[in-house]
């Protein structure tokens, strides 16, 4: 099962096999639907029950950025993000799965307007995320590769947006982790919270309401995490955290089934719920 942010904030990108070689995919009515509209496709839950190796669970950050500039959203979203510190090297690696989605949605919807230092910052937190978590040696390879173009300025941000949301989409949900099924879950959990939360402050702060619903309505989403939380979670990560999580996530499954425009409110208590779970990392 395969995953993406957002974010949550879904698409359908390239899969990537093990061998790292891209293999192509066919548009669906939705996805030209959503290319039309600038909008991230929604799935439904046969396709989240499908369990396809190519179907990305959380939306591309790509398509989400579309779909602001689509809506007129002009904030930065590189100053909503908080100086938070959050360590990679801790033993709990369910924790260290939920940072490294948070800082790999951070990095994919700031990229274009971050500074080189915090750009440099966040690669070195997500190479240390992955080898805590034992994604391997040729994603630490392909990271420091990224890493070192960064330094030396030989890539342009706008092909480090589409490279690394390759490298989030399509490469990371193929690792293995050492066996252990849980991490990718975990990892798409924390780009999608912190997705939201962003998306959520940027609507807000320009009196769009409205402007979040095709990039945070997506119930079936919600509800696969909700499902992994309380079924495959519960003895896996700190009650403290897989409570909130769980609790948070219901309240954003109820405010993404909602049939109406967003509110004012609405966005206020998605900005809460993700501000409460995310605090407790």
């Amino acid at each position: 099962m395969s995953s993406r942010s957002f974010w949550s904030i879904a698409a359908v990108f390239t899969a990537v096999a093990c061998t790292g070689e891209p293999t192509p995919t066919t548009d669906t009515a939705a996805d030209t639907a959503a290319k039309d509209t600038g909008a991230p496709p929604v799935l439904s839950p046969s396709d989240l029950a499908n369990g396809s190796e190519n179907i990305a669970l959380v939306p591309s950050i790509v398509e989400t950025q579309r779909a602001m500039e689509a809506a007129g959203i002009t904030t930065q979203l590189a100053v909503l993000i908080g100086e938070k510190p959050y360590d990679l090297n801790n033993d709990n690696k369910d924790n260290v799965a939920v940072r490294s989605g948070v800082i790999i949605a951070n990095l994919l919807l700031t990229v274009k307007d971050s500074k080189k230092e915090q750009l440099q910052d966040q690669l070195t937190k997500i190479r240390a995320g992955m080898s805590t978590l034992e994604g391997g040696s040729d994603i630490d390879a392909m990271l420091a590769d990224i890493e070192d173009r960064v330094k030396g300025d030989s890539v342009t941000r706008d092909d480090l947006l589409k490279e690394f949301d390759q490298l989030s989409g399509a490469v990371i949900p193929e690792l293995e982790f050492n066996g252990q099924k849980r991490i990718v879950p975990l990892i798409q959990a924390g780009s999608w919270l912190q997705g939201a939360n962003l998306v959520a402050k940027a609507v807000k702060k320009e009196g769009k309401p409205e402007a979040a619903d095709s990039m945070l309505k997506q119930p079936a989403v919600v509800d696969y995490f909700i499902q992994y939380v309380k079924n495959e979670g519960s003895e896996k990560a700190p009650a403290a955290i897989t409570e909130k999580l769980a609790e948070s996530l219901t309240t954003l499954k109820g405010l993404a089934e909602k049939k109406e425009p967003f509110t004012n409110e609405d966005i206020d208590l998605v900005i809460k719920t993700t501000d409460d779970v995310l605090a407790l990392l």
